[in-house]
């Protein structure tokens, strides 16, 4: 029985990571780790403690690929379930005629929606023990766009498959937007001063987010755009400063900053505690008041 719940895990696991599609993520993450390497040894960043950071986020990278099958499922299954409602096949034929750049804006532009309310979301004090994971590194760099917790994948899954697949977009298109968030997202979390200046409101700068990033109570639960910052206006959420010299991370409250494993319990060790709270029976949990 255990021997057949093994290799029927294997085939699974081995299914999922000779996809043409896994694959090609492979590759991206590859391709990316390279042009981070050199981001910072061009900016001169790669302190001993900004080193011990970015392994830190690339372990957190490795135990989300081991947990990849995982996460495929459960937002497969939710696809499945969602795509019994019919929605997406109702909206599809308003996309025909449209050409291919039409769609792959319209597929950047509703993603980084579904992004900002995710991440919004992700910053009330219910789910912040999952993001508090992200925002752990003391050290922002590229590698930090890894720093994210299986959980919070598993979220933003859900989330895509409402304002994506209900859509009807092509699928080419998504994909498409797919990369062209992902390489943003990494740009703007590159250590390097950068600004957009008229195009502030527009395409969101590694300045930008690094004040998303800054442990400044004025700073928390601002900035929360991906990429299009008009969404941070329109809904009041929007930080302006200048050059950001600010302290990163979060060890001040007690989330650590260098251990992979840690942070993989962090958010589950933080609801006991808060549960523990509730109850009366434990003192304030620390890192888990931040929005």
């Amino acid at each position: 029985m255990v021997s057949d719940a093994f290799q029927l895990v294997l085939m699974l696991y081995g299914a999922f990571f000779t996809q043409p599609k896994t694959l090609a993520v492979l590759g991206w993450i590859g391709l990316f780790m390279l042009v981070a390497c050199l981001f910072g040894l061009r900016a001169r960043v790669f302190s001993r403690k900004a080193i011990a950071n970015s392994l830190t986020s690339l372990g957190v990278l490795a135990g989300n690929v081991l947990l990849a099958p995982v996460v495929y499922l459960i937002t497969e299954r939710a696809a499945r379930f969602h795509a019994q409602w019919g929605l997406g096949e109702a909206i599809a034929p308003l996309w025909q005629g449209w050409p291919l750049w039409a769609t792959i804006l319209a597929a950047v532009i509703l993603k980084d929606f579904s992004d900002y309310w995710v991440h919004r979301v992700l910053h009330t004090r219910a789910l912040w023990p999952i993001h508090a994971v992200h925002h752990s590194d003391t050290h922002v760099n590229g590698f930090t766009t890894f720093r994210v917790h299986a959980l919070e994948l598993v979220l933003m899954g859900l989330f895509y498959i409402v304002l994506l697949s209900g859509v009807g977009l092509p699928a080419e298109a998504v994909a498409a937007a797919y990369v062209i968030t992902a390489l943003h997202n990494a740009y703007v979390h590159f250590e390097v001063d950068i600004d957009h200046g008229r195009l502030n409101w527009l395409l969101s700068s590694p300045r930008f987010h690094r004040w998303h990033h800054a442990d400044v109570p004025d700073a928390y639960g601002k900035n929360l755009a991906n990429m299009i910052p008009l969404w941070d206006i329109l809904f009041g959420t929007l930080y302006r400063a200048g050059r950001c010299e600010a302290r990163m991370g979060a060890e001040a409250e007690g989330i650590p900053g260098t251990d992979p494993a840690r942070l993989f319990f962090l958010p589950f060790q933080l609801w006991a505690r808060r549960l523990g709270e509730m109850r009366g029976n434990a003192s304030p949990a620390p890192g888990s008041e931040k929005p």
